[in-house]
């Protein structure tokens, strides 16, 4: 009951403390152990862990690398054997060294399998009234265990050995035909010892450049997280690996522009372009640009200006977006080289001066908005001429008055006593005026009848002028006969028309005597 109470506390006592696994930071591990040593020899064999008597032990390992470890071991008490009656057949004291190294089958874990193999120094001794006999002799040891890494530097094992004795003596009975041979078992409790660890990663805070990081022996306790060969602290992607040239960042593409800054990871580019290659050369890049394949400027996004009416003028450069043309994008339909938006007459040819009217009369005013087609002139009149105020003299030099027409002989026609009105009129108007009277005839008579006929027309214009009260120095009269007709003698309507008088203005008196004239 004791013996198992003592199991128990041991146990209990592994469960409860945590620190680290034996490794070159905590290369000494010292243990302590309880055990059974298990016989087979002339009296039979026990089963393992069947011993009546229980063995402690102590045991001091020295870690190697992290597949060996070498251990010194020492085991004491007693061991014996009862038959199937429980009748004990020999009771012995037993010391039992041991120096072995072993093979661990996992590494770096918290359960470690071993195998051992070694060299023991056996010693076994009668204990009271045991018939076992003293005796003492080196031995090879093979043995299994495991260890479970509870902390850094706590942890238990278990371990069995079997020591191959050559001897037949130790249990007091010798035959011939077998070995007394033994098996040790132990559970135990071990402490590493060693340099302090703070992050637990087996380099020693003296050498650990990152102590409270775990990290890799290589690099001086320093972790690598991703195994680019860089160390975090050094590492601007620590969690992916890359190139040193780029400080520990990947570069999949190889165009010298980090994955982190690269718009196109995995498509050669340019860094001018966040990484992403520029197919078409128009400056934007493919990742931003909206036609990759067909070069275009950055306002719209990497695509060509459009073309909104498919006319080969770029909308930019095209005055009118949405009707086709040929004059800076836009229609001409008259041909005069003004676009119809801006042509006032589009299906009339005419010049720009006249906003693409016709220009009759060429004074810059098209014919459309002249209200003088046929006479040029200027805006503020509306295509009209400026009118002068003619002179005096110019308005005397320029009178004429209408005609007057003869039916036959010097009888007037229809409206004359109106005619003398206007002339008497005008004459009133301008004193200075000089009025110079002719008279005409058809061609039905001679010459010098026709030139008599003339003359008296005119005379009797003079008559009905100075009658009305006209001074006669201001009067003039002669006859042109048939001369200067303004009609077609041929007919009786052209006669009718040639025979007439007429009265002009002048500033200048005529002073000629002719025959029949009286001034």
């Amino acid at each position: 009951m004791k013996k198992q109470i003592l199991f128990t506390l041991i146990l209990f006592m592994s469960l409860t403390f945590t620190v680290s696994a034996q490794s070159d930071v905590a290369p000494w591990s010292v243990g302590l152990s309880w055990g059974k040593l298990d016989y087979t020899g002339d009296y039979g064999s026990n089963l393992v862990f069947s011993s009546p008597e229980s063995i402690f032990g102590a045991r001091v390992s020295k870690y190697l690398s992290p597949r060996f470890d070498a251990s010194f071991t020492a085991n004491f008490g007693k061991t014996g054997y009862e038959d199937d009656n429980g009748v004990s057949q020999f009771t012995a004291s037993a010391m039992h060294l041991g120096l072995h190294g072993q093979f661990k089958i996992l590494k770096d874990t918290k359960f470690i399998p071993f195998l051992s193999a070694g060299l023991g120094y056996a010693s076994f001794g009668a204990d009271g009234g045991s018939s076992a006999d003293d005796s003492g002799l080196v031995l090879p040891t093979v043995g299994l265990g495991f260890k479970y890494n509870i902390s850094d530097v706590f942890g238990l094992f278990v371990h069995t050995q079997y020591g191959l004795y050559s001897g037949d003596d130790y249990d007091g009975n010798v035959t011939d035909d077998s070995n007394d041979n033994h098996l040790i078992t132990e559970i135990g409790i071990g402490f590493n010892l060693g340099k302090k660890d703070m992050d637990g990663d087996k380099v020693a805070d003296s050498k650990d450049a990152c102590p409270e990081t775990p990290g890799l022996k290589e690099y001086d306790g320093c972790p690598d997280s991703d195994l680019d060969g860089i160390i975090d602290g050094e590492d601007d992607c620590p969690q992916v690996a890359g190139l040193a040239q780029y400080n520990g960042c990947p570069d999949t593409d190889g165009d010298g522009v980090i994955d982190g800054d690269d718009a196109c990871p995995e498509i050669a580019g340019d860094a001018m372009y966040a990484g992403c290659p520029d197919t078409d050369g128009d400056g934007v890049g493919d990742n931003v640009d909206e036609c990759p394949e067909e070069s275009g400027v950055s306002r719209y996004n990497g695509c060509p200006i459009p073309d909104t009416d498919g006319d080969g003028f770029d909308d930019e450069n095209d005055n009118c977006i949405n009707t086709k043309g040929d004059l800076q994008g836009c229609p001409d339909g008259d041909g005069d080289g003004i676009a119809d938006k801006d042509d006032a007459c589009p299906d009339e040819a005419g010049p720009a001066d006249a906003k693409g009217c016709p220009d009759a009369d060429g004074d810059g005013i098209g014919d459309k908005f002249d209200k003088c087609p046929d006479e040029a002139g200027i805006p503020e009149l509306d295509g009209c001429p400026k009118v002068r105020k003619p002179t005096t003299e110019e308005i005397i030099n320029g009178y004429a008055s209408p005609m007057i027409l003869f039916e036959r002989g010097t009888i007037p026609a229809e409206g004359y006593d109106d005619h003398i009105s206007s002339i008497v009129e005008f004459a009133n108007a301008y004193p200075d005026a000089y009025l110079n009277i002719g008279g005409y005839s058809d061609s039905m008579g001679s010459e010098s009848s026709n030139m008599r006929m003339s003359t008296r027309r005119a005379k009797k214009v003079y008559n009905s002028l100075v009658k009305a009260g006209i001074d006669p120095e201001r009067l003039y009269y002669e006859g042109h006969g048939e001369a200067n007709p303004i009609a077609d003698n041929a007919t009786a309507e052209g006669r009718r028309l040639n025979r007439r008088a007429i009265v002009t203005g002048s500033t200048v008196k005529r002073v000629v005597e002719k025959k029949g004239k009286k001034g």
